[in-house]
């Protein structure tokens, strides 16, 4: 065999072993998803301080989410998953907003009258101005009434030429001020928790 052959048979052997390297399946293992964390450890049902100190955010805050004083954090003193940044609960769905409220429901008639919001001292304070119409009741009513009134709101700041409609500029920019109020007020609100 010449040495012309010799080098042609050998490139072509070498092309024959890296195309069946390259279509060989990947054996690489997808990266591990992070094990859920398990706050109540031993599964009673509160979290105790021993195991709220093995989570440093929770250990924090554990006496001020410790709204009875004592000394362990049951399921409705607990953070929970659809809290918004800053502590601040929502009531657009997220766990902790009508759905907590409607807890209170003590004769579950659906609504929450103002001896029912009593137990709850921050919602005593602001039940006049949530109950939108003022039948003495907080209820889905109130509560559509005033995503309604937010909506309108929203959308007249929204609307700067006054047109009735809302531009692809004029809706960036509202969202663009909104996310500056929302940094401002989660800076503000880290600022007091100090």
């Amino acid at each position: 065999m010449s040495p012309t052959r010799l080098s042609l048979a050998v490139a072509a052997a070498c092309l024959a072993v890296a195309g069946i390297a390259m279509a060989a399946p990947q054996t690489t293992k997808p990266a591990a998803t992070p094990a859920k964390v398990k706050l109540d450890a031993n599964n009673d049902g509160v979290i105790d301080r021993a195991e709220a100190a093995k989570h440093p955010r929770l250990a924090e805050r554990f006496d001020q989410l410790d709204a009875n004083k004592d000394g362990r954090l049951s399921a409705d003193e607990r953070p929970q998953r659809g809290m918004k940044r800053g502590g601040k609960r929502g009531d657009r769905g997220h766990r902790g907003g009508m759905d907590q409220k409607m807890q209170l429901d003590a004769d579950k008639d659906g609504r929450i009258s103002r001896a029912e919001a009593a137990k709850q001292p921050k919602l005593a304070e602001r039940f006049t101005q949530m109950d939108v119409n003022k039948d003495g009741f907080l209820d889905r009513t109130d509560r559509e009434a005033r995503m309604s009134a937010r909506r309108a709101e929203w959308f007249s700041a929204a609307d700067t030429n006054r047109d009735g409609q809302i531009s692809r500029a004029e809706y960036d920019a509202a969202q663009s001020k909104r996310q500056a109020d929302r940094q401002q007020k989660q800076a503000a609100g880290k600022r007091d928790a100090r």
